[in-house]
């Protein structure tokens, strides 16, 4: 029986507990640990920050749009849509340097805000289709701008959805959808929910390294 204790890089301490260990055990454990996690957070804090930047060229498709950032003869970064390309431009003055924190807060802004809008296009209805092939009910859908998960599942069955899956390509949007949906009958990641997962997506293992590589911020755009 092994616990998993993980601290992200903005020092948030997670544990994972095993599905036949009682919460107490965990908080053992987790006691126990203490030494291990102030060394590892002070070792992590004196690493040097990696700034993301989005940079000119960024590109990724969405099931609706292709987004794409650009320099342009504008006045201010703006939102440019081509219909007969389904291209969205984000574009800002080819007279400022794309690493300034005001283009990239501009550009960053400017992109969440279109990727909402695309999400709420989608989502809700994929959500719909997969609950009904695969036979799940929920209660209702959130799109959310989430920096710690892709999708979670309340005890009420009500699913939120980062808006960042539409960066995802569509197999890796079913799958994170699916995952919650399971969710909604099987309340934790055991076995009878590993199983099920398996089930509908045998490669289960390379849609989670795809996931836990890829990050939910705007700064780790990728073209996929």
């Amino acid at each position: 029986m092994n616990f998993r204790i993980s601290i992200k890089p903005d020092g948030k301490v997670r544990l994972t507990i095993p599905w036949l260990a009682s919460f107490s055990s965990g908080e053992n454990f987790l006691k126990q640990q203490i030494q291990w996690i102030t060394d590892t957070k002070a070792r992590l804090s004196q690493r040097p920050k990696v700034i993301r930047l989005i940079q000119e060229g960024h590109q990724f498709t969405t099931p609706n749009y292709t987004y794409l950032v650009r320099s342009a003869t504008v006045l201010k970064p703006r939102i440019r849509y081509v219909r007969t390309e389904g291209t969205l431009y984000f574009e800002f003055p080819n007279t400022q340097k794309i690493e300034s924190a005001e283009i990239q807060l501009s550009l960053k802004t400017l992109i969440e805000k279109m990727l909402r809008t695309d999400a709420k296009k989608y989502l809700p209805k994929r959500i719909e289709e997969l609950a009904k092939e695969y036979g799940y009910t929920y209660n209702k859908i959130t799109i959310k701008n989430n920096i710690s998960n892709w999708g979670s599942c309340s005890t009420r069955q009500n699913i939120n959805l980062n808006l960042h899956l539409m960066r995802l390509n569509s197999r890796l949007i079913d799958y994170v959808i699916v995952h919650e949906l399971v969710h909604t009958v099987i309340k934790n990641h055991g076995p009878q929910f590993k199983a099920t997962m398996q089930n509908y997506f045998p490669d289960i293992k390379e849609l989670d390294a795809i996931l836990k590589k890829t990050g939910t911020g705007i700064g780790s755009i990728t073209k996929m």
